[in-house]
């Protein structure tokens, strides 16, 4: 809204989003050659002040890039002017003024109105020679439009700081409006703040909304307090909307589609088995759009069809069910067109409501939703998400959505973990280390906050990300020549070894847009040898070096590990210096770690409960053979690559190609199979080929197994 204040943290990322737009898509194009002599700092705020205008011109006009550059003129004789942009069809003019500061205090001052309208008078008594060679070549166009007396000249102030001016500011173009307006020319002024500049962008980088339709038949229709219908619509329909509309259709949705679970098999098999009973067999879908037409091919009657028109939808509960009947168009379309759904189509045209949150909160029952879902409901990740595209990486936080691969970004849950490992409380990073759901929780004790409620950036997250990784695979170089307690402290100390770094480095800079994260991961791996060693000292002083079970106990305890965060920073901060790792703990030269049998990776998995139904695998060949006689088989359908996790002891792979369960090891040798490999291995090990977050199921078991054993 104009004249809205920021909140300190959404403000910082608005200034971060406009800045990275100004960089990339005007920094180029802008005229900077009368700055050649200027210092740096001058330059660089000059070239933002420039380019804001010149995006300010590109929201008001529809230029594209390198047109709305075309219309700075500020320099040397721009008479209070650094944009103007004429269009001859419309009879309008835009005279911008742009102000940047990169805190997001810009303000416009009483000179500064003043010499601005004056500028306009040099223009309206067309004395253009006044004007720099810029505004000159613009002469015949602006002349052309001032003869119109109809002309609108739009008065534009595009600044970083707040969208209302200064009382006294305002009232010097009022007094010049009154003097004009009604006599020919009509004068009005635009202030484009921090928040209206940041909105021109989102709205600019939008997909593009695609309406979809339904025929509901057997309808009934509320008018208020929001306007819906609620009937019987074909299936076929609905499955069409996912190739219409894309992923976009879920945006509002908790979770994006979660491929082939059991719920979503078992809605696939009651579709091909029995579509005539289908529509008792399902809960239905629900559909909030921004706004709805309607129109009735017959008279206007519940028993006969409406035609809905939905703009700006999203499937807010029934996604997964959706996605299913999409692939149900592409494996079983016959069935599809014998089928109905009941629907639910709710339209919320004010855009600040609360009302599809609540709506998507209290309908999503259908598929397992675990409290992380309704992480995807909090407006501050979509926020995170748009910065970290001022990164060029990537950033997922809805369960589903695939993680990026780690050299172009991370999940919600990676940024959790070491966001936990950063703040100075250390029992964040020893409940994840427990369980890393913990970190969902609200309320006034509850990690979430504690974490997210600033809204951290995206520089800080992934610098905190890197850290983490850094801080991790150290720590497993270090463990692989350690034996014992040594080894057992590196494996499962790590978030808390994590949490020493991040305090022995200092947090109070972090959050900052110029911090040196690539100096401080340089020093990560000499940062861990000077806490890890002083760790394992103070464990074996306090706790005593010779029991498995009081390590568990000391690594779980909250009370603990701040006693040991106090000593190990105490001897970090003092200089003390680093004791040496117990000869107890070191692998003597040539000697290996002797390896504990082990169950198969599936039960270990199963038993110790950390993976939940539905959670998604991706198929990884593990050697160059593999890769290439598989890569042409599984190109042809992505489903071929994707399983998801069931609860099924025997076979506990639902494979996403056709829907049935597998081993892992028998899924592999049925692709084998399928993809007429010749020469394939008669025997291989599928745990290693399915991973899970970029990790696979072995190396998953392997971890659990060396922490905790078999659960079972």
């Amino acid at each position: 809204m104009p004249g809205q204040r920021l909140a300190a943290p959404h403000n910082e990322h608005a200034i971060r989003q406009i800045k990275h737009v100004l960089d990339h898509d005007f920094s180029h194009l802008v005229d900077m050659s009368d700055y050649e002599k200027k210092q740096p700092e001058e330059r660089q705020k000059a070239l933002h002040s420039r380019s804001l205008a010149a995006l300010a011109v590109r929201g008001l006009t529809g230029l594209d890039n390198k047109e709305a550059t075309e219309c700075l003129i500020d320099g040397r004789d721009d008479h209070g002017i650094d944009a103007i942009a004429v269009s001859e069809t419309a009879s309008k003019i835009w005279l911008v003024q742009s102000k940047w500061d990169k805190q997001g205090r810009a303000g416009l001052k009483q000179g500064e109105a003043l010499k601005f309208l004056r500028g306009w008078r040099l223009l309206e008594n067309r004395e253009f020679d006044r004007f720099n060679k810029r505004i000159q070549g613009m002469a015949d166009k602006i002349n052309t439009v001032l003869l119109d007396p109809h002309t609108r000249v739009h008065f534009v102030v595009a600044m970083t700081g707040d969208s209302e001016l200064h009382p006294d500011v305002s009232g010097v173009f009022d007094e010049v409006f009154n003097e004009t307006n009604g006599f020919g020319l009509t004068l009005d002024l635009q202030v484009m703040g921090t928040h209206i500049l940041w909105e021109q962008i989102r709205a600019e980088q939008a997909p593009e909304d695609v309406p979809i339709t339904a025929t509901m038949r057997q309808w009934i229709y509320v008018k208020t307090p929001v306007e819906m219908y609620q009937g019987i619509v074909s299936a076929e329909q609905v499955a069409k909307w996912v190739g219409e509309a894309g992923n976009d259709l879920f945006h509002r949705n908790i979770r994006a589609s979660l491929g082939t679970t059991d719920v979503n098999a078992g809605i696939l098999a009651s579709l091909a088995s029995d579509p005539e009973h289908f529509l008792f067999f399902h809960n239905g879908i629900t559909v909030i759009c921004r706004s709805l037409q309607t129109a009735f091919p017959g008279p206007r009657r519940p028993s006969e069809p409406v035609i809905l028109t939905m703009n700006g939808a999203s499937v807010v509960n029934g996604a997964q069910s959706v996605s299913t009947l999409h692939r149900a168009l592409q494996d079983h379309p016959d069935a599809l067109s014998e089928a109905d759904i009941s629907m639910h189509v709710i339209c919320v045209d004010d855009p600040s409501s609360d009302l599809p949150s609540q709506i998507t909160d209290t309908r999503n029952r259908q598929n397992r939703v675990e409290e992380r879902d309704f992480v995807a409901l909090d407006e501050t990740q979509a926020l995170i998400r748009e910065d970290f595209g001022t990164i060029d990486k990537f950033y997922s936080y809805k369960r589903g959505e695939p993680d990026p691969v780690p050299e172009q970004g991370c999940s919600v849950v990676e940024a959790s973990l070491a966001l936990a490992c950063a703040h100075p409380n250390v029992k964040l990073a020893v409940r994840a280390k427990q369980n890393v759901d913990t970190l969902w929780e609200r309320g006034t004790e509850g990690a979430y906050p504690m974490l997210f409620s600033g809204q951290p950036s995206a520089s800080q997250i992934w610098g905190s990300v890197r850290l983490r990784r850094a801080v991790g695979d150290w720590l497993h170089q270090i463990g692989k020549d350690l034996k014992g307690r040594g080894s057992d402290v590196a494996d499962r100390g790590d978030l808390l070894v994590t949490h020493l770094v991040f305090q022995s480095i200092g947090r109070k800079d972090m959050g900052a847009e110029e911090y040196d994260w690539e100096g401080t991961l340089a020093r990560a791996e000499n940062i861990v040898d000077s806490v890890f060693p002083r760790l394992l000292h103070h464990i074996d002083t306090e706790y005593g070096p010779d029991s498995k079970a009081s390590l568990t106990r000391t690594l779980s305890d909250p009370a603990r590990c701040r006693k040991l965060t106090d000593l190990v920073l105490r001897d970090v901060r003092s200089d003390a210096p680093v004791p040496a790792i117990d000869d107890d703990y070191r692998l003597k030269k040539g000697q290996r770690k002797r390896k504990q049998r082990r169950p198969n990776s599936a039960a270990i998995l199963l038993n110790a409960g950390v993976l939940h139904s539905g959670t998604r695998l991706e198929f990884r060949p593990t050697t160059s053979t593999e890769e290439e006689a598989m890569k042409d088989w599984l190109a042809q359908d992505p489903r071929r690559a994707q399983a998801t996790w069931t609860t099924d002891r025997k076979q506990t792979l639902l494979w996403e190609a056709d829907g049935r369960h597998y081993s892992p090891t028998g899924l592999v040798m049925r692709m084998y199979e399928l993809a007429g490999w010749e020469n394939s291995p008669v025997a291989v090990q599928g745990p290693a080929k399915w991973h899970i977050a970029g990790k696979s199921m072995a190396a998953h078991a392997e971890w659990i197994f060396a922490e905790i054993g078999d659960a079972e």
